[in-house]
């Protein structure tokens, strides 16, 4: 295989939610996880309301929504994750709150520059295969997550997660439902969590 070859196969694959590739190598245990800023801009930027002291909040855990970085550490999305329950949603339970947030993601994220090109054709896919194509999205850049989508019938799947960082489960759950609504379905999703770095979302429509 020549030099150009090589170089071909190894470059980054373009996803929906997230550039990354497709078989990352997992990063030392004393390497950060890290990802794309498109998560905290979806979200933090596009996804909720602006909020002076919500912004403030996140400014003091080192996230400025008028300063993006081209990526974050995993850990301070989910400070961030925890600081946005608590101001927009504090009358919620935590998995309640990052349900919705999920959904707010996919909001924003179809108004950012590569999620608005992607949200368009959502529709078109149907919910099959945007559930089939749903493990590419999550992939992280240094933290790669393992995610096996298992069609059950010809309604229902089966989401099974497992990573390296401990994930919240209703955020994806969040997720999931609002990018099959995309899709024109009426999710409905269950979530049984196995351990902090693993657990399912049984889906329906």
């Amino acid at each position: 295989m020549n030099s150009r070859a090589l170089r071909t196969a190894s470059e980054g694959v373009n996803l929906p939610f997230m550039r990354t590739t497709l078989h990352p190598t997992p990063p030392p245990l004393s390497v950060e996880p890290m990802t794309r800023s498109i998560l905290f801009e979806g979200l933090f930027v596009h996804g909720v309301k602006r909020d002076s002291y919500f912004e403030a909040e996140l400014r003091k855990v080192g996230f400025d929504r008028d300063d993006l970085l081209p990526q974050y550490p995993m850990s301070l999305f989910r400070k961030c994750l925890d600081i946005a329950c608590r101001c927009f949603y504090p009358g919620l339970t935590v998995e309640e709150g990052r349900r919705r947030l999920g959904h707010q993601f996919v909001q924003g994220f179809a108004r950012t520059v590569l999620g608005g090109a992607v949200s368009a054709g959502v529709p078109l896919v149907g919910p099959v295969r945007f559930l089939k194509k749903f493990p590419e999205h999550l992939r992280f850049d240094t933290s790669p997550i393992s995610v096996n989508a298992v069609q059950v019938n010809e309604r229902q799947f089966r989401l099974d997660f497992r990573a390296s960082v401990d994930l919240s489960p209703f955020f994806l759950q969040g997720v999931v439902e609002e990018g099959l609504r995309l899709t024109r379905v009426v999710p409905s999703i269950r979530v049984v969590r196995h351990s902090p770095i693993s657990f399912t979302l049984h889906v329906t429509w």
